[in-house]
């Protein structure tokens, strides 16, 4: 079982699982009961709070969401890394912060939107 963390990390393997997941017309519950496992852990896997599978036990995930090899998914992974915007980058790393550097980054914000 992977560790559940209160640390926010979206890996490029939660965010490519979350998009197979969903190109396949899968709610997490949905996904979660033809896998065997909860819908909050198929959650926690793609928003960052869980590890996501890894070597057999991610086989069910991408035989479920395509019948994708692992090589292919993993390249998957290494193009979403790539193709990250800057609003991934902020989504993602804002967890890392400290609470004081989060409440200044928020006052920045709304100074910046009450700008616009």
């Amino acid at each position: 079982m992977s560790k559940r963390t209160s640390q926010v990390i979206v890996s490029p393997e939660g965010r490519v699982l979350k998009s197979l997941r969903e190109k396949h017309g899968l709610s997490m519950k949905q996904a979660g009961k033809l896998l065997g496992v909860s819908d909050s852990y198929i959650s926690q896997i793609e928003n960052g709070r869980a590890d996501c599978p890894q070597g057999e036990r991610l086989k069910p995930y991408l035989d479920l969401y395509g019948k994708i090899g692992a090589k292919y998914f993993y390249e998957l992974c290494r193009n979403w890394e790539k193709e990250s915007t800057d609003e991934d980058f902020i989504k993602d790393n804002v967890g890392k912060l400290t609470k004081d550097n989060q409440k200044l980054i928020k006052a920045m914000m709304e100074t910046m939107l009450a700008n616009k």
